[in-house]
This record gives structure tokens, C-alpha cells and sequence, in this order.
């Protein structure tokens, strides 16, 4: 935890870059922290960082968006500490301006890999579309439709923690779910999956009703989905997995196999 002391020279240092570097476009930031003597894994505590990126954007004022440059260095060039300096500020100045911000976050997505844009997500916007769904959450749901992968996964994983905070964001979201499987999901399936245990825990009807509706399809990643998302027992899905179990189709009857054993276990268990 900063102390007082720290707080206040950090807070001067913040000033002093502001007033003296940054107009010249020197974007080394770190050199407003680097004398901070405590350290973590030998790395400066994201707690340092987050606070010196709260003085800064008090002290952009309205002025903020003329730096929009050296908030493209931090997250391209500036390593670790300005990918976490980068989201610092996006959160504090995403809700200000989401007409500039919102852009500029989407264009800086490709260039991180899929842990940093999930941190990235976390920070800016699943408190954004918690609050605001009606601003935000049609544009998070484009992102699952990204041709970048690293991108598609964040995104679903950011639905997946968003619906367990409002649960009656489920439908909307599940929609967007089921027009994906549609199509080959690859590296995305277990997520789909993890996204329906989810669903089965939060809403069970909700849960039900997706095997109603996609019970009777006979295609492959579709069953391979229903049947690895089982997470108790139910007598309508294990009607359902029986008749998959009858399938010539190889792919149908291995996963069917598999979710009629994990049935029997839980059946029996709740008996």
C-alpha cells in the first residue's frame, strides 16, 4: 500500500513529467516511478502505476484526448508497465469519451496477446457494460465475431464473467452465442462450453431451453457442446443423450457416450 510520503512524491514527479517531458513527446514514463524502492517479483507493483495514470488524467483535464499519441506508446511500446498504465487510463477516460476511447481501445487490441487483453477488458469495460449494457454490450458482442482470435477468446471470456454479474443479460447474450455455432469454433469451443455451464448454474430454465431448442440437431459441434457443458443430472438430457448414443455418426456417439456416464454418475449420486 502507498504511503502518504509516496503518494505526494509521486504525485510531484507526476507534475514535474507532465510540465517538463511529455510536451517534447518523451514518453518514458517510467522514470516518474523507477526510484520507487519496493518491488514484486522484481517489477514495480501495478498499484504504483495505477495511481501515477490517476494523476494524470486529473491533470489532462479536458484536455485529454492530445494525448492520445502517448497513450498509443504505452500500450505499443512501453512493455508491461504501459500496457498496465495504458489500461489505467482508458478506465478513468472510457466512460468520459467512449466516442474517442472506444475506437482507440479496438485499435490497439490486435497488438496485445490474449492475457493482456483480457486484463485490458476487465479493467475497462466489464464496469462499463455492468452499468451501461445499453451503451457497450452490442459492441462487445461484435468482438466475438473478430477475425483475431486473441481477440474473439477475450471477448467471450468478458461475456462469460459479465452474465454472472446480470443474469438478465443471459439472453441477449446467449443469442449471440448460438448464431456462432453455426460455423467451426475451433479453439473457441471450450469456451462455448464454459459459457454454458455457466448458464446451467445462474439459470437452469434458461439452460433447459437450449437443449430444447438445439436437442433435436444432429451436428457434430453442436452435441459435442450440449453434451461436455452437462453439469447435473436431468432427466429430459439423458432421453436426449440416449438417442445420441444410437448415432453413426462418430463424433455424436463419443461425446454422447461420454455425457451418458457423467448422467448416470450424478444420477446416482442424487439419488
Amino acid at each position: 500500500m502507498l504511503t502518504i510520503d509516496w503518494k505526494e512524491r509521486l504525485t510531484l514527479d507526476t507534475e514535474y513529467y507532465l510540465k517538463n517531458k511529455l510536451p517534447g513527446r518523451d514518453y518514458d514514463f517510467e522514470i516518474i516511478f523507477i526510484a520507487y524502492p519496493e518491488r514484486v517479483h522484481g517489477k514495480i507493483p501495478s498499484e504504483v502505476i495505477t495511481f501515477i495514470c490517476g494523476v494524470m488524467v486529473q491533470r489532462f483535464g479536458k484536455k485529454h484526448s492530445e494525448y492520445i499519441p502517448f497513450f498509443k506508446h504505452l500500450w505499443l511500446e512501453k512493455g508491461e508497465y504501459g500496457k498496465i498504465a495504458f489500461g489505467a487510463i482508458m478506465a478513468k477516460l472510457m466512460k468520459k469519451r467512449p466516442d474517442i476511447y472506444l475506437p482507440l481501445l479496438e485499435e490497439m487490441m490486435p497488438f496485445g496477446d490474449a492475457a493482456q487483453v483480457n486484463a485490458l477488458l476487465d479493467k475497462v469495460m466489464l464496469p462499463l457494460i455492468r452499468k451501461k449494457p445499453e451503451l457497450f454490450l452490442e459492441k462487445v458482442l461484435s468482438w466475438i465475431k473478430s477475425d483475431q482470435i486473441q481477440i474473439r477468446k477475450s471477448a467471450t471470456n468478458l461475456c462469460i464473467k459479465l452474465i454472472k454479474r446480470r443474469e438478465d443479460l443471459i439472453p441477449e447474450v446467449m443469442s449471440h452465442f448460438q448464431q456462432q455455432w453455426a460455423y467451426p469454433l475451433g479453439e473457441l469451443q471450450s469456451l462455448h462450453v464454459l459459457f454454458l455451464k455457466t448458464v446451467s448454474k445462474l439459470d437452469p430454465e434458461a439452460y433447459l431451453a437450449v437443449w430444447e431448442e438445439f436437442g433435436i440437431s444432429r451436428d457434430p459441434q453442436i452435441v459435442e457442446l450440449l453434451c461436455a457443458s452437462i453439469v447435473s443430472y436431468d432427466p429430459k438430457l439423458e432421453a436426449q443423450v440416449e438417442l445420441w448414443t444410437k448415432s453413426g455418426n462418430a463424433r455424436v456417439k463419443k461425446a454422447s457416450l461420454q455425457a451418458q456416464k457423467l448422467l448416470k454418475r450424478k444420477k446416482g449420486v442424487k439419488a
